[in-house]
């Protein structure tokens, strides 16, 4: 456990252990808001500090917490959707947690990210500008472009539309790079003119 994230507060590692642990506690929001305020670090996070149900459990407590205490947006937004993350990986399976890029259970999910990735970069955009210029975070454009986020329909229009990029859908039974044939689609990427580099 890494106290400096705690530097402020005079409470051993011991303590802290004690307070994130027990969600009934009476500072354990107070802690576990302080905590996600300070870092982006999911494996530290969950490994170190805070139990993944627990967050889960307590993410909408958390998230006033933040705000009451006027946290920067962008990161309530990450953790955000780091929570709905957790809840499809729940729901997946129920003793998985994982955000590990090769272990996330939907192929289709990697390759549309490694896509937008590879456009994005052909525009010379960074994820903060790509974010900025169709109104996400760019925490989320990262969990995209990972492989660790399935997000919206509309979301990716908007993403397309930003990076000129058109996507095919043909009906089949193999998903792309991977032996799995459950799948019913096929996807493919094209670029749908010429498009305009743009930096941040």
């Amino acid at each position: 456990m890494k106290e400096n994230i705690y530097w402020d507060k005079s409470t051993n590692s011991e303590e802290i252990r004690k307070i994130l642990g027990d969600d009934s506690h009476e500072r354990f929001i107070e802690f576990a808001s302080l905590l996600l305020s300070r870092t982006s670090n999911i494996k530290e996070v969950f490994s170190d500090y805070l139990n993944q149900d627990m967050f889960c459990k307590n993410w909408r407590k958390i998230k006033r917490k933040m705000r009451a205490d006027k946290w920067t947006n962008h990161r309530i937004d990450f953790w955000a959707e780091v929570y709905r993350v957790a809840l499809q990986n729940r729901e997946m399976s129920e003793n998985q947690f994982s955000y590990e890029r090769d272990e996330f259970k939907n192929p289709v999910v990697r390759l549309i990210g490694v896509r937008i990735k590879d456009a994005r970069k052909r525009m010379g955009w960074t994820q903060r500008s790509l974010a900025k210029n169709i109104g996400l975070s760019q925490q989320t454009i990262s969990l995209i472009e990972q492989g660790n986020y399935n997000c919206s329909f509309s979301s990716l229009l908007k993403i397309f539309s930003a990076l000129n990029l058109r996507i095919s859908l043909e009906s089949n039974n193999e998903y792309p790079g991977s032996t799995d044939t459950s799948g019913p689609y096929s996807f493919s990427f094209t670029e749908a003119s010429s498009a305009t580099s743009k930096h941040e």
